[in-house]
């Protein structure tokens, strides 16, 4: 056995171990981009929901991606309407769930999207841009709607809700620990 015989083998593991990593950091990376229907280039040409609230008729026609959860799907003829609770968009494209929102938005979707699927509580994500306000109502309250005229959508998979019990542990003496 020569000298350096040992150290070669160590080094053989180490290069592939690197080629490995790059790839899975890779596959990470892509991953984190949400679908490539939904990407737009630039994204900086994006128009946030916040502006486009407070100035509908400065941003009309400029590109938009909104996430949400649908209120309701209604079927028009030749299109669909939904009305989404605006949520911010996760890395990954979907809505980050949170228990508050700056407010509404309507997406017009050129074709039949069946309520059923596209219900209420699931999650969408937009692409498309803006265009005309829309007057309508939350409950009796009246509300200037932003509206979406959408390219693209992803509509996500529904979460499932687990049920989480607690079973108390029979041995635990009724929660008297004995000290030794």
């Amino acid at each position: 056995m020569t000298p350096h015989s040992g150290r070669s083998s160590l080094l053989f593991p180490c290069r592939y171990f690197s080629v490995v990593l790059g790839i899975v950091a890779w596959l990470l990376t892509g991953c984190a981009s949400g679908p490539d229907k939904l990407a737009y280039q630039p994204e900086s040409q994006l128009v946030p929901y916040a502006q486009a609230l407070t100035a509908p008729t400065q941003y009309q026609s400029q590109p938009v991606r909104w996430s949400g959860l649908i209120v309701q799907t209604r079927v028009l003829a030749g299109s669909s309407e939904i009305e989404i609770v605006y949520l911010p968009l996760k890395s990954n494209g979907q809505p980050e769930q949170q228990e508050t929102s700056p407010g509404r938005f309507m997406a017009s979707v050129h074709g039949l999207l069946d309520p059923e699927l596209y219900a209420k509580g699931r999650s969408i994500t937009v692409l498309g841009h803006l265009g005309r306000s829309v007057e309508g109502k939350i409950g009796e309250q009246s509300y200037r709607f932003p509206r979406v005229v959408v390219d693209e959508h992803t509509l996500w998979p529904k979460v499932k809700e687990v049920e989480v019990r607690y079973v108390r542990d029979p041995f635990d003496d009724f929660g008297f620990h004995h000290l030794p």
